[in-house]
């Protein structure tokens, strides 16, 4: 059975209002979106847990976390039904000037619920790629070898599938040597021992 993590929302907005407060070049929802995705990965390998705790998904745009991009999409379709997106939508602020609504922080970031080393990865991904545009951030993502791994494997005539956090360590020089392995045992551990 894949490794799962729980989806960690107060981690998950605290991470997104700090890259929102960054003053990122043209910072869509797919933009925030292949950031997390280069946090989670570059932290999983470096310390066997992600940041956000979301279930990644191959697209034809590269991969997305899935819980993410559905909260994204609720706060700019303005959805109150949604109370996580009504929180989130309380931290940001869109600008709908352009085709794709752009996110800025309105408030500051929840330092408690970060780490010190979500915050060294974060700040890693914002050096490495806060500056690039959706069409390098795409490209980048679409080399790397889970998305690859899950888009050819994917069921035929679907256009999307799980990746696995197994093959985030695959092909990456960031990787610690035992990062893998605590994620293999604390997953173990996670499904024989559930939190109730």
């Amino acid at each position: 059975m894949p490794v799962e993590f729980q989806f960690d929302f107060d981690r998950t907005l605290s991470a997104i209002v700090y890259l929102a407060s960054k003053d990122l070049p043209e910072l869509t929802k797919a933009k925030i979106c292949k950031l997390l995705f280069f946090a989670d990965k570059l932290h999983l390998v470096k310390y066997g847990r992600v940041i956000t705790g979301d279930r990644y998904c191959a697209i034809p745009y590269g991969p997305i976390p899935s819980r993410i991009l559905n909260l994204l999409n609720a706060v700019i379709g303005q959805d109150p039904r949604e109370e996580q997106a009504a929180k989130m939508s309380a931290a940001l602020e869109l600008d709908r000037h352009y085709e794709h609504p752009r996110f800025r922080a309105t408030q500051s970031f929840d330092a408690t619920k970060l780490s010190q080393s979500d915050l060294m990865a974060l700040d890693q991904v914002i050096a490495n790629y806060g500056k690039m545009g959706f069409g390098e951030l795409k490209a980048i993502t679409h080399s790397t070898f889970p998305y690859k791994k899950a888009w050819i494997e994917k069921p035929e005539g679907t256009n999307a599938a799980d990746m696995n956090f197994e093959e985030f360590f695959e092909d990456d020089s960031d990787a610690i040597a035992g990062a893998r392995e605590a994620m293999l045992e604390d997953d173990e551990l996670r499904k024989t021992f559930p939190v109730r």
